[in-house]
């Protein structure tokens, strides 16, 4: 766990950690409220329980609480690009409120917000939905292109015949 001097946590101010996560390389407050900053698309690859439950650094995080505040506090500030971040509600009906920008895709999860995001059950079928769709529009798309491959084949077959 290395220090980032260059970001300081804007939940509770204390300078952030650069930890690694599995591949995913994340700010932390590990010395504070245990906030998470992930830039666009890095929640993705830690959401869903059991993902790099391995990692020290993931256990830790996991351990802190969801502080009282962070659905009261005035709305923070982006630390990548200093926009006013959103909080909305992560999954519709998971409950859990997080904090995204909309200027460059980063998210703020307070402490405790990813272990209630990995442990949700909305959360989880959302994914398992999600999931299930990718798989689907892969097979179609492959469908698709056999089908057209199939079909310049008989394109070619049919212009040679008629080259005789």
């Amino acid at each position: 766990m290395e220090r980032n001097e260059g970001y300081k946590c804007p939940a509770c101010g204390k300078a952030l950690a650069t930890v690694q996560i599995n591949e995913t390389e994340v700010e932390a407050c590990t010395q504070g409220c245990g906030g998470l900053w992930l830039d666009a698309a890095e929640l993705f690859r830690i959401d869903e329980e059991g993902e790099a439950d391995d990692s020290p650094v993931l256990q830790k995080l996991l351990a802190f609480n969801t502080p009282r505040d962070a659905e009261n506090r005035d709305k923070i500030s982006c630390m990548k690009c200093e926009c006013k971040m959103r909080r909305h509600e992560y999954r519709e009906g998971s409950g859990i409120y997080i904090d995204e920008c909309y200027g460059c895709g980063g998210i703020w999860l307070d402490g405790g917000e990813l272990k209630a995001i990995r442990e949700n059950p909305v959360v989880a079928r959302s994914n398992q939905e999600r999931e299930q769709l990718a798989k689907d529009f892969s097979r179609r798309v492959q469908e698709e292109a056999r089908r057209l491959k199939e079909e310049e084949k008989r394109r070619q077959m049919g212009r040679s015949r008629r080259a005789w």
